[in-house]
């Protein structure tokens, strides 16, 4: 049949995303205090949900689904670096204090990876059956997208971090002599 959207749901089910979409670009826009020693976090906290996600489940993935699941990760590692990278580090040259601040660039991957992932999604869930998958193996390929998306961006930013911080000491340091 159709979509399984609870009766009364109306247009917040499109809203809601839209306006979380909103925040998460406004909040990227401006410039944040960067604590390169804090980086690993997010990635930690979610390796760790994703282990005890995949742990609860009690059917093995066909190997079918194992491809799609590394495919899924490659590309959202891939995306993830390249987001990173094109995420504005600055060092203060005086205090040492980094800022970082979120590209246009980068956050228009986001918001396409998110209109991707609602279109697939949708697709997906439609036609579960026909392409031979469950709704479960469709939401592990985009977890592990989501994850190398994030692990990566944020290896990334932490190494280029600790360069430009080494090279900023260094220079107020002065040539040897």
């Amino acid at each position: 049949m159709g979509r399984d959207i609870p009766a009364g749901a109306g247009i917040w089910v499109y809203l809601v995303p839209i306006l979380v979409i909103g925040l998460v670009i406004l909040r990227n826009a401006r410039a944040r205090n960067l604590r390169v020693e804090r980086l690993w976090i997010s990635p930690v906290l979610l390796l760790f949900l994703t282990a005890t996600t995949f742990s609860q489940q009690h059917v093995l993935p066909t190997p079918a689904m194992i491809a799609i699941d590394v495919a899924a990760l490659v590309i959202g590692t891939a995306l993830g670096w390249w987001r990173g990278r094109f995420t504005k580090i600055t060092v203060n040259p005086e205090t040492h204090d980094l800022t970082s601040q979120a590209s246009p660039l980068g956050m228009l991957l986001i918001l396409a990876i998110m209109l991707i992932r609602q279109g697939v999604r949708s697709y997906a869930t439609a036609n579960a059956s026909a392409l031979h998958v469950s709704v479960i193996d469709v939401t592990d390929a985009f977890l592990l997208l989501a994850v190398g998306v994030v692990c990566a961006q944020r290896l990334e930013m932490a190494l280029r971090a600790n360069r430009l911080l080494t090279e900023a000491r260094a220079a107020k340091q002065g040539p040897m002599s």
